[in-house]
């Protein structure tokens, strides 16, 4: 049986499709063009917003003075923490809920602002962002910096695990994304954790890639911070006159800045290389001028560190019942879950009981001691503590136990001496030296004032930028209104293209598409072609209008029985084509009876009560075809057998093909 040709209509919707599909080529080229120049890409947001575009709804809403601010945290322009901290609290007012962009980038720098002792607002944070791999962000950036603050928070609240594991997922992540600034971030943040567990080399490695792209991108804060981190790790190596060297340019920089809270924690390990070098009241100078300057910061975590530190050179030279004092002073906020600093204050508590000729009391501090030195891998704070052990069993005249204790001593000290040794080979895998960062120093001072002079120019020239936008602006709203009128005709004629106007089911087309995608994929499918008997005559006693509500009666019926993955087009005038994937040839003939009994309890009693319906339907199952033509050639057969065998019923290719070499053997 011939196919019937297809719709007219669907015809003319596809050819106009067809054009269509051409004119966007060259009104997406203009878009790329207007969009690559970011001075005008907000005409193109506030135009499209006016216009309802629901593709960009993340950007229809223009909120300049939130920009202002996030740009201001970029460029770290906000160095204050209580200048930062206020600042926040602004953009958390000016930030709609909605606006879920701005939004995340608020998140990334909230996260950032929580201090290492405030837990409950570590472990919300990390309860709030347990799904952040399954979110989607308007940026690549946003789920790795929310990671790092992530793997921040773990850090702080001892499980150190996960904060490895996502420090180390985020920097694949970054090196993917190839961003500078967020692959500086990460390296600063595995630094910060290798810090955090006494791993000095990898930390000094780890700041320095971080320091070296922080002055490629001239974020000169954040540099300054890697040095700080950078003399810190070198100091914990017993590298002092290295130490001291990368301090002192720092020192400089936060005095210029008046930013107190960084130039205490400079003094604050000033004052630890002194004390390790033995110069006790040069020391207790340092802490206690770092105590005075955070005293009004209100961090008292903080502060109880610093009286812990105090007590140190107090009880070298003699001053016992002071470093007491300042101990009993750090207890209630020095707890375990401090942990360098609750072990060192055991240590000394250790070293304070000890001279006291308290031992039972000494033997307690030191467990303490050991127990979370050797919890966080902190050698030197063990090679303290052993050493102070040896004399406290050699005061109780336990010798055997004195001596296993010195040797002990002895083997982590000669560890830390290597691994001191190891920081200068270590220098060959660096990526600058001393001299080179002193001279990048001294260029970004020099860099500052001819910047002051290119800011003036910049304004000039953003000044000629609004005046090349107010002429650009009309061409832009002309652009993107045609470009909204082209894609809504594009949808429509797609959707005429590919559906049957009269039942709004699939057309010939789709279906066609359906089919070339199962047989490229070699999937077991069968169809089933069937054709309204005596259509004809329907539409000669009753008028077309009674033939196209059955035919859309007949379109729904057929779409109820068929399953979600199945497909129902109309391919002519009263002929349909079901299409069924993953079905063999007893599925395809269970529903074909299905649908004869369905169309012939369908019943019109507007028109008459004793009209009725029936279908012929050929089925035919893919077997070993390759073209669409193939299995609707058999499936047609099978059609035309059911017509010849009294109409009413449904005939499988199989059955008729086995039937024709029965009679012929006969």
């Amino acid at each position: 049986m011939p196919f019937t040709k297809q719709n007219q209509r669907e015809g003319t919707a596809l050819k106009q499709y067809e054009k269509l599909q051409k004119n966007n080529k060259i009104i997406s080229f203009l878009y790329d063009l207007l969009s690559s120049n970011k001075s005008q890409l907000w005409l193109l947001i506030v135009v499209a917003g006016l216009l309802n575009i629901t593709s960009v709804a993340a950007f229809t809403t223009d909120n300049k003075a939130a920009d202002e601010l996030l740009y201001q945290f970029k460029s770290e322009q906000f160095t204050n923490p209580l200048i930062a901290q206020e600042k926040l609290l602004e953009l958390e007012t000016i930030i709609k809920d909605n606006d879920s962009e701005r939004q995340s980038v608020l998140k990334t720098y909230q996260c950032r602002a929580i201090r290492s002792f405030e837990t409950e607002k570590l472990q919300a944070f990390i309860d709030s962002t347990s799904d952040i791999n399954q979110q989607q962000f308007y940026s690549l950036n946003i789920p790795v910096l929310l990671n790092l603050c992530r793997s921040k928070a773990f850090r702080y609240l001892g499980q150190q695990s996960q904060a490895i594991e996502i420090n180390q997922a985020a920097l694949d992540q970054a090196i993917i994304i190839d961003d500078k600034d967020l692959l500086a971030s990460v390296y600063n943040n595995i630094g910060q954790q290798a810090l955090y567990q006494g791993l000095f080399l990898q930390a000094v490695d780890s700041i320095s890639q971080s320091f070296e792209l922080h002055q490629e991108l001239d974020l000169r804060y954040s540099a300054s911070l890697n040095l700080l981190d950078l003399a810190s790790a070198y100091r914990r190596l017993g590298d002092n006159d290295k130490a001291m060297y990368y301090f002192n340019i720092i020192e400089k920089y936060f005095s210029e800045t008046n930013n107190l809270t960084l130039l205490a924690n400079v003094e604050h390990s000033l004052a630890y290389i002194k004390l390790d070098s033995g110069e006790y009241l040069q020391s207790i100078e340092y802490f206690k001028k770092v105590y005075e300057l955070t005293a009004n910061l209100e961090n008292p975590l903080f502060t109880a560190k610093i009286a812990v530190d105090i007590s140190a050179p107090l009880i070298k030279l003699g001053q016992l019942e002071e470093a007491e004092q300042w101990l009993i002073q750090a207890k209630p906020q020095i707890t375990p879950e401090v942990y360098s600093h609750y072990a060192y204050m055991q240590a000394y508590l250790l070293e304070l009981t000890l001279i006291q000729g308290k031992y039972e009391e000494a033997l307690i501090h030191f467990q303490e001691a050991k127990n979370n030195f050797t919890k966080n891998n902190n050698k030197k704070g063990l090679a303290i503590t052993y050493q102070l052990a040896s004399q406290l069993f050699a005061a109780q005249k336990d010798y055997q136990a004195a001596n296993s204790w010195h040797h002990q001593f002895l083997t982590i000290h000669e560890e830390l001496d290597q691994a001191r040794l190891a920081t200068y080979n270590s220098e060959m895998r660096l990526r600058f030296d001393s001299k080179t960062l002193e001279d990048k120093q001294t260029k970004l001072i020099e860099f500052k004032a001819l910047k002051d002079s290119q800011l003036a120019a910049l304004n000039t020239k953003q000044y000629l930028q609004y005046i090349a936008l107010s002429m650009t602006f009309t061409f832009a709203i002309i652009l993107l209104l045609s470009m909204v009128k082209l894609m809504k005709k594009s949808q429509q004629y797609r959707q005429m293209a590919l559906t049957d106007p009269l039942t709004q089911i699939p057309n010939r087309l789709y279906a066609y598409n359906v089919m070339h995608k199962l047989l490229k994929q070699k999937n077991h499918f069968s169809v089933l072609l069937f054709d309204v008997d005596h259509f004809k005559n329907v539409n000669d006693t009753y008028g077309h209008d009674v033939g196209d509500q059955i035919l859309q009666l007949i379109a729904v019926t057929g779409q109820q029985l068929c399953r979600q993955q199945d497909t129902i087009a109309r391919i002519g005038g009263e002929e349909f084509l079901i299409i069924l994937p993953n079905s063999n040839a007893e599925q395809a003939m269970t529903l074909a009876k299905s649908i004869n009994v369905s169309i012939n309890l369908i019943d019109c009693p507007q028109v008459s009560e004793d009209l009725t319906f029936s279908a012929s339907i050929g089925i035919a199952t893919v077997s070993e075809e390759t073209i669409i033509s193939a299995i609707l050639k058999k499936a047609d057969i099978a059609l035309y057998s059911a017509k010849n065998s009294g109409r009413n019923c449904f005939k499988h290719y199989r059955d008729v093909v086995s039937s024709s070499n029965g009679e012929h053997v006969s």
